[in-house]
């Protein structure tokens, strides 16, 4: 059959044929729609079983949902376009009725904070907000008897570890799902699935991907609670597209060397900063006086990648000019760079909590929060309190 010009330009160079080679890097699939030779492998494919349509099944989005579930020890992984997508899908997940009840950390992410109290107060169901660190709080799930208790693995901004193994008994005992948002420490950091989660949450766009290039999220549980976690997102279309899965797992092959720096920078950064006549206190996990030290000793592998601090005397005002003078380091909203980046937590992370809220979580306006990069740690130092030495008021 003859083919005019038009036909050719459309449909030539589109199938690769004869080749046996495998490439090292994953290629990245970017057709929303695949065609097939077989009418019964097309219909085969529109019910899952190879892939037809990118909002039901897409290669570049397996291939890191697979990377992702071995890295949390899951047996499955389902992955969405945003961290705050798969938060409302664990959500969504759970089946709640008016009168129902949902625990959830009253000292962590402001932003999932306001999600949850707009999708609880649309269906009618009792939210409380419970520092997960309180030595009651497993006691005070049980009196409430929740359908889902969900935890941080490192509270944002604050840095307290809370005891997973604790907080899952209690939840299981009343037959509550146990959700954790393990972002900040990410799988290498702690597996919270080990601990007791039914659900472990990550915003890839932090660690896992590592450049702040690509956002994501993805749920990691067993297979059984995966399943309607994947048949909802068919539906709510709430799909990781290809470019960002591609750049995420090439992220993701260097997570365990990048969070052992990352690490061991914080550690330093976090020793030296304790040093400063400045500061008022500075909060980091691997510190002996955190806290939360023991506890972050048995449930996480080394301090973590996170520091905080509340520089002396000084308010909203002074903190927004202090990120003004940092060099190095850059002023971001976010996390999980090779760079260092530093935010105002009042007005950055707890933006979306009211003024009581905050307060009641102990989040000041002079608390800066510190995601260490792989910057020379020294550097990251003399660049924050050099920034610092601007704003005190002596």
């Amino acid at each position: 059959m003859s083919k005019k010009q038009k036909t050719v330009a459309v449909h030539a160079g589109s199938r690769l044929t004869g080749s046996k080679a495998v490439p090292v890097s994953p290629a990245i699939y970017p057709a929303a729609v695949n065609w097939f030779d077989s009418s019964d492998d097309l219909d085969g494919a529109l019910d899952g079983k190879d892939y037809a349509y990118a909002r039901i099944s897409a290669p570049n989005t397996t291939l890191l949902e697979e990377a992702v579930a071995a890295l949390e020890g899951a047996d499955a992984c389902v992955a969405y376009a945003s961290g705050m997508a798969a938060l409302r899908s664990v959500f969504e997940a759970q089946g709640f009725r008016p009168g129902d009840r949902l625990v959830m950390p009253a000292d962590g992410y402001g932003v999932t904070r306001l999600l949850y109290k707009n999708l609880c107060a649309a269906l009618g169901v009792e939210l409380h907000a419970l520092l997960m660190t309180d030595a009651r709080t497993p006691e005070r799930i049980r009196e409430l008897k929740p359908r889902m208790v969900l935890s941080e693995s490192i509270t944002n901004p604050l840095l307290r570890v809370p005891d997973l193994r604790a907080l899952a008994k209690a939840s299981h005992d009343v037959g509550a799902a146990f959700v954790v948002d393990a972002t900040f420490p990410s799988p290498v950091g702690q597996r919270a699935l080990d601990f007791g989660a039914d659900y472990a949450v990550q915003s890839t766009s932090k660690w896992l991907n590592g450049h702040s290039d690509a956002l994501g999220g993805t749920v990691s549980a067993s297979a059984a609670r995966i399943a309607p976690l994947r048949s909802a997102r068919i539906l709510a279309g709430d799909v990781l597209g290809p470019f960002e899965a591609w750049l995420t797992l090439r992220g993701l092959r260097t997570l365990p060397v990048r969070m052992k720096a990352h690490a061991e920078h914080a550690a330093h950064v976090a020793r030296r900063l304790s040093d400063s006549p400045l500061l008022e206190r500075v909060i980091y996990p691997g510190l002996p006086s955190h806290p939360d030290h023991a506890v972050a000793k048995e449930l996480l592998n080394g301090g973590g990648p996170m520091v905080a601090f509340e520089v002396k005397g000084i308010g909203r005002p002074e903190s927004m000019r202090f990120l003004e003078h940092l060099r190095i380091c850059k002023p971001g909203p976010s996390l999980g760079d090779v760079c260092t980046l530093v935010m105002h937590a009042a007005s950055a992370s707890a933006r979306r909590m009211t003024a009581e809220e905050r307060a009641a979580a102990g989040i000041q306006e002079n608390l800066i929060r510190v995601s260490v990069g792989l910057e020379d740690p020294d550097d990251i130092v003399e660049d924050l309190l050099g920034a610092v030495a601007q704003v005190v008021r002596r």
